[in-house]
């Protein structure tokens, strides 16, 4: 039986950090976030479970949340589809490209033949097992579009920075 991770070792990953800046901004513009599904993002170092992290988005019928808590999903109307679920997991250190979009889950057979016969497209996570997704897969792609509407490129870039910035300041201090 493994060990949880200490709430120090939550402290430190990049998710930390970074989610609740994408929750910032998804509260800040609701309305360009009217999709709805729900992720669970599973975030590991080194291979081993350290949290989880979830999204859920109801469209315009409730304000998006971004949290460490599971939340209730509600059920569905009696004329509407339950809301789909995708559940993510990767390394802490593949969020940072991910966020960014640098890493991307977008899976599609013909990229696949593409990539097969030379053609140079970009790191797939699916493909080369870096990003493991269960349910609705259709959902994990758009979750790009939603980091990158959140600003998650520039949010990374910025975190990227601060984190190069008190390494610096640190060995400045030596």
């Amino acid at each position: 039986m493994s060990k949880k991770p200490s709430p120090k070792a939550i402290a430190k990953l990049n998710a930390s950090t970074l989610f609740p800046e994408i929750r910032k901004e998804i509260v800040a513009n609701p309305s360009l976030f009217a999709i709805r599904g729900f992720f669970i993002i599973n975030v590991t170092k080194r291979g081993v479970p350290m949290t989880e992290w979830y999204l859920l988005f109801q469209g315009f019928d409730a304000p998006a949340t971004v949290s460490q808590q599971r939340p209730e999903i509600p059920k569905a109307k009696r004329d509407e589809d339950p809301i789909p679920v995708a559940i993510l997991q990767l390394e802490d250190s593949d969020l940072l490209n991910f966020m960014s979009g640098g890493l991307t889950v977008i899976y599609h057979p013909l990229i696949v033949e593409l990539e097969e016969k030379g053609a140079r497209r970009g790191p797939r996570g699916i493909v080369n097992g870096r990003i493991k997704i269960a349910g609705a897969v259709e959902l994990a792609e758009q979750l790009e579009q939603i980091f990158k509407k959140a600003k998650g490129p520039e949010k990374t870039l910025a975190y990227l920075d601060s984190k190069r910035g008190k390494a610096e300041r640190a060995r400045a201090r030596l």
